[in-house]
């Protein structure tokens, strides 16, 4: 199984590692209840939760329980028609009111594999925890932690698909990205390492649409700052950040030759390897710390066959094409 966490940090899940988590990647759906789930392959129904403040949804449950509800119990029902099957699941837990569905085509009832499914529904019903309110901040900021390194881990395999075509200007691009990656996380532990703190400065992790986020050339300022990198590694990478520019945005009306990306694409390779030892050093001070990222108390540095499936997992949501997919165990847990 892997956890999912709701996006405020108001609670956490177990998925079979199997399933998607459909909200990011569909148009239809927006960051918000109902959260909807199924399988990557073949998916015959659609499981979706939802959660909302127990004292709006459910104000004379909340007035009852004043310091949460302590049991989470579920109630079934059925909202059926012509054309769909709905089985519904309502709880209360904590500060939560709680709201799940199932639901298939009608044509679908009583076909075994529905059965199965719903063993699955009520495996992940009964996973739920709730965060306590003062973790939320927390718990939302490791799961865009968590979305930064899949997404980190999905842009190798562009990477990689680039240089075994040799597509330089390509190659290009996604090292210029990986190499700002890696500034912004060993920025995110090189933060927590001085101020010995498990916050997360999201800021360099995560820039919705429409959101002003950190440029690339304040990355390098920051990292050059905070001892991220010295001063020749900086300088480096500002020239490198022009060449870039001068690639994507003026090869055409430029004196630049296509055997010049050669080059450029080669000492991006170069930068990249460096930072990628200086993110490496940042990890391992780290990994003996009780706070941050990296530390003891989150246990991000083993290594575990189920932990490379959930990354796979996580890359495997950052494509959403089949040419990048990654096999996760099939119904394996």
């Amino acid at each position: 199984m892997k956890h999912w966490t709701e996006p405020n940090g108001i609670l956490l899940i177990q998925i079979p590692i199997d399933w998607q988590y459909l909200n990011p990647g569909h148009n239809e759906y927006e960051e918000e209840s109902p959260y909807g789930f199924q399988p990557y392959e073949d998916p015959i129904g659609c499981f979706q939760l939802s959660c909302y403040p127990l004292s709006e949804l459910a104000p004379s449950v909340a007035d009852a329980n004043p310091q949460g509800v302590k049991k989470l119990s579920w109630k079934e029902s059925r909202l059926d028609d012509s054309e769909f099957r709905t089985h519904l699941f309502f709880g209360a837990y904590h500060d939560q009111a709680l709201i799940g569905k199932y639901i298939y085509d009608a044509s679908l009832e009583g076909d075994d594999r529905i059965a199965e499914q719903l063993k699955i529904v009520n495996q992940i019903l009964k996973s739920v925890v709730i965060v306590p309110p003062s973790d939320r901040k927390l718990a939302a900021d490791l799961d865009k932690f968590d979305r930064f390194t899949g997404s980190l881990a999905a842009s190798h395999d562009l990477l990689n698909s680039a240089i075994d075509s040799e597509s330089f200007v390509e190659i290009i691009a996604i090292a210029a990205n990986q190499i700002d990656a890696y500034l912004r996380l060993s920025l995110v532990i090189a933060k927590q390492l001085n101020e010995q703190t498990n916050d997360i400065e999201t800021r360099y992790l995560f820039q919705a649409d429409g959101e002003r986020g950190i440029m690339e050339r304040k990355v390098f300022d920051a990292a050059l700052k905070l001892d991220v990198i010295d001063q020749e590694a900086f300088d480096d990478l500002s020239a490198l950040y022009d060449l870039r520019n001068r690639v994507i945005h003026r090869y055409i009306i430029s004196n630049i030759r296509t055997r010049d990306l050669v080059d450029i694409a080669g000492r991006y390779l170069n930068a990249l390897e460096k930072m990628r030892l200086a993110l490496r050093g940042f990890e391992q001070r780290q990994a003996d710390k009780p706070f941050g990222v990296y530390g003891k108390k989150f246990g991000k540095t083993s290594v575990t066959e189920d932990s490379v499936r959930r990354l796979h997992a996580s890359a495997n949501d950052k494509h959403l094409i089949k040419k990048f997919k990654r096999d996760v165990g099939g119904g394996k847990t």
